[in-house]
This record gives structure tokens, C-alpha cells and sequence, in this order.
């Protein structure tokens, strides 16, 4: 009976956050956003940072204690079949083709958001790390999390606006298809050193998914087919539970104060300032114009769902605190939703 009762719960708390974030996606879509935005919102304002205020009964129902477990089991699942076909849309062949402009500018937008996320974490490391992490592992993993790109959501975009297969479009996945890579080895490296702390561990799983993923050539009949079969199961089914357990781990009450707010500032400004600003920094030095150099600078600062896999990941680890991931995630909501703005500013005559 109880297995009966926690079964209809999750279908009734995945139910609220699917039309949700398709009503929410809808809306974003009509002003140039991407979707995902859409369905990363509904997971937060059906948690305890809207809802969870105004309707705490409702919240309650939705989301009661005894389905958390079961939520937490479909969202790892959705996650490790989203990392794999994450891999399956990595092209290697695109790195073997480039020009080295593109693998300088790929490098240069790991490793400026990595430096300066890393220092920005030595003066969070007081207020916002946990009671036991280290300031080294606090520091590389702040630094790894502002050095994510999201490759399928920046795919998406350029799908939109008919750029896939312009030498804008070629550079952007050429770059974050490289950044993938990096960013998901050095959030293995940064998380591994975490080990000795009881609550930690690699994320072994979504390494290996992305892998499997990437090890099939992208233009093959089975990555077609298995993409076919998962993106509806993994899109419409499963990724739901993990908006919906980031809503319940999101809570906005933790960024109250006006300092938590500046802090929160400092981290959207420092992200996008490595990521943006040391993408065309590096495509200009390497010979591009300052207007493609930038509007590469603009994609790669796309983050989206990817960058709350790797804050889902932290947290768990206990590697960051609740008001950082919070932080964080707004971080990942604005970053991704500057994208289209500025590249349709960028690309003005």
C-alpha cells in the first residue's frame, strides 16, 4: 500500500513540474529563450522558495518526505542518460578539423573562469564553504563549476537562429565540445579529492555515461537511434524529478540579505567575465574579429542544465553549502539567459 501511495505521489509532484516547465517554456521561448530556462524555474518556484512561502501545505503535498528517495533514484537515472547523450552529440571529429584558434580559444575558456572562480572562492570561502571542506577543494571546485558550457543547450540556440553549420556555429561547438571534455575531467579531479570526506565521491557515473556517450561516433546509425529512443524518456520523463529535487535544494530566503545579494552579483559577473571575456580575449589574440571573437564569447557562456548537474553534484559531496548552490543557480539561470540577448546584440549590423 505504502509502495502504491509513495508512486502516485511522484507521478503527481513530476506531473506539476512537466506542465509547469512546458508552460513556463512556452512563455520563453516566445521572447528567444531557450525552454530549459523554463523548466529549471518550475522545479524552484514549485519548491520552498515561492511555494513552499505562500502555500506551504500545497508544497507539502507535492512534495512530501517519503517520495525524496524515490525522486532522488529517477533523477540520478535521468541525469546519467542525459550526460550519455550529451556524449553522443560530442563530435570528435570537430577537434580533429579545427584550426588551433579554436583549441586556444576552448583552453582559454576553461581556464579563465577556473582562475578567476578560484580566487573569487578564496573570499567565499569564510562565509559560504562547509564546516570541515578544505579552502583548495572549495576554491578548484567554484572555480571547475564557472568553467561549465552547455553544449546541448548552446547546440539548441544556434539550431534556433539557423547558425549550426556557419563558421560561427562550427567554432562554438568545436569549443564547447573541448570544454566538455575538460570541465567533465577536471569535476572528477576536483571531486576526487574530496574522498576522504564521508559524504563525497567522484561522480564516477556521469563521467562514464558521458564517455560511452562520446565514444560513439555522433553521425553513426545507433547514436541516432538511441537519441530517438532517450530524448523523449530522458527529457519528458525523468530530467522533470531532477528540476524538481533542484527547486526543493534551491531556497531564496538564503540569499536575503543585501550583501548575499552582492555576493551573488560577484558571481554572475566573475562567471561571465571568465567565460565570455576570456573566450574573446583568446579568439581575438588568435585572429578573429572582435565581433566574432565576441559573439563565441556569448555562446560559450551558455551553462544551463549542465551547470546544475555539476552544482547537484558539489552539493552532495558537501563540498558547497546551500546558499552557495542557491547562489549558484542563479548564476546558471542568468548566464544562460543572457546568451540570446547578446548574441543577437553581438550580431546587429
Amino acid at each position: 500500500m505504502q509502495n502504491t501511495q509513495i508512486t502516485l505521489h511522484v507521478l503527481v509532484a513530476l506531473s506539476a513540474v512537466v506542465i509547469t516547465g512546458r508552460l513556463l517554456g512556452k512563455l520563453l521561448v516566445a521572447i528567444h529563450q531557450p525552454p530549459v530556462i523554463g523548466e529549471v524555474l518550475a522545479g524552484i518556484l514549485l519548491g520552498p522558495s515561492l511555494l513552499g512561502r505562500v502555500a506551504p501545505a500545497v508544497e507539502g503535498h507535492l512534495f512530501p518526505e517519503l517520495v525524496k528517495p524515490a525522486l532522488t533514484i529517477v533523477a540520478q537515472l535521468g541525469v546519467v542518460l542525459y550526460m550519455f547523450l550529451v556524449g553522443l552529440e560530442f563530435d570528435g571529429a570537430l577537434l580533429r578539423q579545427r584550426p588551433m584558434p579554436l583549441i586556444v580559444t576552448a583552453l582559454a575558456s576553461i581556464a579563465a573562469p577556473f582562475l578567476l572562480g578560484g580566487a573569487l572562492a578564496l573570499g567565499l570561502y569564510g562565509p559560504l564553504a562547509p564546516a570541515g571542506i578544505s579552502q583548495r577543494v572549495f576554491a578548484l571546485f567554484v572555480g571547475a563549476a564557472m568553467s561549465i558550457t552547455a553544449f546541448p543547450v548552446l547546440a539548441r540556440i544556434l539550431t534556433d537562429r539557423g547558425l549550426t553549420r556557419t563558421p560561427l556555429g562550427v567554432a562554438a561547438l568545436t569549443c564547447a565540445a573541448l570544454d566538455d571534455l575538460l570541465a567533465w575531467i577536471l569535476l572528477a579531479i576536483v571531486v576526487g579529492t574530496a574522498r576522504a570526506m564521508p559524504s563525497s565521491g567522484v561522480p564516477g557515473e556521469l563521467v562514464i555515461a558521458f564517455a560511452a556517450g562520446a565514444a560513439i561516433p555522433s553521425r553513426s546509425a545507433f547514436a541516432g537511434a538511441a537519441a530517438r529512443w532517450l530524448t523523449a524518456i530522458v527529457t519528458i520523463a525523468l530530467l522533470p524529478a531532477f528540476f524538481a529535487l533542484t527547486g526543493l535544494r534551491t531556497r531564496l530566503s538564503l540569499v536575503s540579505s543585501g550583501s548575499d545579494w552582492m555576493t551573488c552579483l560577484a558571481i554572475v559577473v566573475v562567471a561571465t567575465a571568465g567565460k565570455f571575456g576570456g573566450a574573446a580575449l583568446a579568439g581575438r589574440l588568435s585572429g578573429m574579429s572582435w565581433r566574432f571573437a565576441a559573439q563565441l564569447g556569448a555562446l560559450m557562456n551558455t551553462r544551463g542544465l549542465m551547470e546544475l548537474i555539476v552544482l547537484g553534484v558539489g552539493l552532495d559531496a558537501g563540498i558547497i553549502t546551500p546558499a552557495l548552490f542557491t547562489m549558484m543557480v542563479i548564476m546558471a539561470i542568468v548566464t544562460t539567459a543572457m546568451t540570446a540577448p547578446l548574441l543577437d546584440l553581438l550580431r546587429r549590423d
